[in-house]
C-alpha cells in the first residue's frame, strides 16, 4: 500500500479527533430543536421537490418499512 501524503494524514487525524465533538454538537442541536422549528424544516425539505414529481404511492409512505421487510426476508 502506498504511503499517504502528509496533508492526507493530517486531514484524517483532524477528522478523527473532531468527530466526537461534531457528534455532541449534533445531539445538542437536536435536544434544542422545538416542534415548530422541526415542522418548519420538514416542510421546507418537502417543498424542495414538486409534488407532481412524487409517485402517488410515495406520498403516504417512504418505503422504509417495506425495505426492512425485504431485508429481513433475505436473511432467512
Amino acid at each position: 500500500m502506498s504511503e499517504q501524503p502528509g496533508f492526507a494524514r493530517m486531514w484524517l487525524e483532524q477528522r478523527r479527533t473532531g468527530e466526537p465533538r461534531l457528534a455532541e454538537l449534533a445531539r445538542a442541536d437536536l435536544r434544542a430543536l422545538d416542534d415548530a422549528t422541526a415542522l418548519a424544516r420538514s416542510d421546507a425539505l418537502l417543498a424542495a421537490v414538486p409534488q407532481g414529481a412524487i409517485a402517488a404511492e410515495r406520498r403516504s409512505t417512504s418505503g422504509f418499512v417495506e425495505q426492512q421487510r425485504r431485508f429481513a426476508r433475505g436473511r432467512r
